[in-house]
């Protein structure tokens, strides 16, 4: 009788490691086949009768307008597409699939399935809301479009290329990695030295998707003055170091020049006229950070501005360019400073600059001026406060 035990104890063992292998054969080629599908390299362009066919699934007539599109985009599709992505990176923990196997890739297989239906209505929705072959980003007559501006537009489908080219499918290859070299058997494992490095990958892939699934949102729900200033923050930052870069080369620290023989900070200014220089350029710099932070989303932006406004794509191309531009003459400015000690720069360079950034500021502040400031209730105090701190 104890051989027979035994025996079937020996037999649901067996059974149940092919049952996990066959599980994990399936979520094996599950992500391969979702990473196939949905990578731009590999995958299928939607044709007008499969996106119709998906829009009616999910009860949207094609002819609706873009409205329709929006609302389900926005209401259903991306919370959707958040959930699930959460509920897969839960799965994914190590220390959850180490102790049930069998549930969890069961699950993973689930799981699959349902992301697979998300991201193909989603593909369909916005190939309808954004053609192939859209008009230029920067219209300068679509003022009457409302949220649906080229600008708009072209933002929502760089994030979502984005979204599924580098997150879903990189997701889906660190997901399948993570449980491919994990060797789920009954067998404790050894200490795998590769396993933080594929934690990282799948919680940075979970990261950037949630990331561009909220800018995909925003890109339709926020105010033309925010949705401008997506791009700031890649130069923001730089201005903040070169301020603190021209006020090192101001203020050299002696008992800190050197670590081993090696420069720690940036060469200081010798000549007393690039000293007088570069202290006339401190002021530059901080005003122009100023001006960039009262219209940020901690400034100006926060007013509660409607979604859309009568301004035009070309425009709100202009206000998301003023960072940039404004940041690279900031550099230039850095730069004659820094060859001034040799000769190599004259006034003519510093004043042709100085012109220059003073035209960075114009546009935008005409822009704000007449399209956002007059949103503002006239009996808000913010607005004269603004008005006088940015100089209008």
């Amino acid at each position: 009788m104890k051989n027979c035990d035994g025996r079937f104890a020996q037999d649901e063992c067996r059974q149940a490691a092919t049952s996990r292998q066959c599980w994990h054969y399936g979520v094996d080629y599950g992500f391969k086949r979702l990473r196939t599908k949905y990578h731009f390299r590999t995958a299928d362009q939607p044709d007008p009768e499969s996106i119709e066919h998906a829009l009616s699934a999910l009860s949207i007539d094609k002819a609706k307008s873009q409205e329709a599109l929006a609302h389900q985009l926005l209401s259903s599709l991306l919370p959707l597409l958040h959930s699930q992505i959460t509920s897969l990176s839960l799965v994914l923990k190590t220390s959850s699939l180490r102790r049930e196997p069998g549930p969890k890739l069961s699950l993973v297989l689930q799981i699959q399935g349902q992301l697979d239906s998300t991201m193909d209505e989603l593909r369909y929705l916005i190939a309808t809301l954004c053609p192939e072959n859209p008009s230029l980003p920067d219209r300068a007559d679509d003022q009457h479009l409302r949220r649906f501006k080229s600008y708009r537009l072209d933002r929502l489908n760089n994030e979502f290329r984005s979204l599924f080219s580098w997150g879903m499918c990189d997701l889906f290859q660190a997901a399948n990695e993570r449980i491919g070299q994990m060797e789920l058997t009954s067998i404790p494992s050894i200490h795998d030295e590769d396993a933080d490095t594929r934690k990282k990958d799948v919680e940075w892939s979970v990261s950037y998707a949630l990331n561009r699934i909220k800018a995909m949102s925003d890109s339709l729900s926020t105010s033309e003055l925010a949705a401008a200033q997506v791009y700031w923050e890649l130069d923001r930052p730089d201005i903040d170091n070169l301020l603190n870069n021209i006020i090192k080369k101001l203020n050299p620290s002696t008992d800190s020049r050197e670590v081993e023989g090696r420069p720690t900070l940036p060469r200081p200014y010798i000549g007393e006229p690039v000293i007088r220089l570069a202290k006339l350029t401190l002021p530059i710099v901080e005003l122009s950070r100023i001006f960039l932070a009262k219209l940020s989303k901690r400034g100006l932006a926060q007013e509660r501005f409607p979604i859309f406004t009568e301004i035009c794509s070309d425009q709100i191309q202009t206000l998301a360019e003023c960072a940039r531009d404004i940041a690279r003459d900031l550099r230039k400015l850095e730069s004659r400073l820094d060859f001034a000690d040799d000769g190599g720069v004259t006034s003519d360079d510093f004043t042709s600059t100085a012109k220059s950034l003073k035209t960075r500021f114009d546009a935008p502040l005409l822009l704000v001026l007449v399209y956002f400031i007059p949103l503002i209730p006239d009996d808000d105090s913010l607005m004269f406060k603004t008005i006088i701190r940015i100089g209008v």
